[in-house]
């Protein structure tokens, strides 16, 4: 589900995910993480306390590099091993 300030804009459904490389009850946070960290320079949940001028994102399809869908692929074969 999407929401903005606590207020649902949309929801849809995941047909296929990558596994073991998005858990099924990650987050997608604006402004505060409340689930898994991007590092380990902080605990969560946290807040940003700066301000966000803008917020684009692109839905559509796959926008990855091919360095990084390589990347990827060998973490999902490392995984499955």
């Amino acid at each position: 589900m999407l929401s903005v300030d606590g207020k649902a804009l949309s929801s849809q459904k995941i047909e296929h995910t990558i596994p073991l490389m998005m858990s099924i009850d990650e987050t997608f946070d604006v402004g505060i993480d409340t689930r898994t960290p991007v590092d380990d320079s902080y605990k969560v949940p946290f807040a940003f306390t700066g301000k966000i001028d803008k917020l684009t994102f692109k839905l559509g399809p796959e926008q990855l590099l091919a360095e990084d869908r390589k990347k990827m692929e060998e973490a999902v074969a490392k995984a499955r091993d």
